[in-house]
């Protein structure tokens, strides 16, 4: 089963380092600039096992975006790991908080946790 993870996060530098990690590491990785841009990916996403969530954002931030995103209820068990300098402001709910910036063995040792390994090309 492929596992995929939603990557909130406005900076696109930061944004493709991210996904590229991942990417390496053999995760499905689906970005989004803002909260509106998640909020309209997560119907296509199968097997969503993750949202890792920064809060500042333009257009819709992180707080509006957990807000609709967990009123949903098949989204209710979804983990999210928020990725934020605004961490003294996390909404009540978040599975997991790390301040940014985050190391990437850090990010993908945490995206283990929540998804199951992926089968890539360094995986037996």
């Amino acid at each position: 089963m492929t596992h995929t993870l939603l990557l909130v996060e406005d900076d696109e530098d930061l944004r493709d380092m991210m996904r590229d990690a991942l990417e390496a590491e053999g995760y499905t990785v689906v970005t989004a600039r803002d909260g509106q841009e998640a909020l309209d990916a997560v119907p296509g996403i199968e097997s969503l096992c993750l949202v890792v969530l920064d809060l500042v954002m333009p257009v819709m931030n992180g707080w509006d975006f957990f807000t609709a995103f967990r009123a949903k209820p098949e989204n209710e068990r979804v983990p999210v790991l928020v990725h934020s300098s605004a961490i003294d402001r996390v909404p009540a709910g978040v599975t997991r908080v790390v301040q940014k910036p985050i190391k990437l063995e850090r990010l993908i040792a945490l995206v283990r946790e929540y998804c199951s390994d992926p089968i890539g090309p360094f995986r037996a």
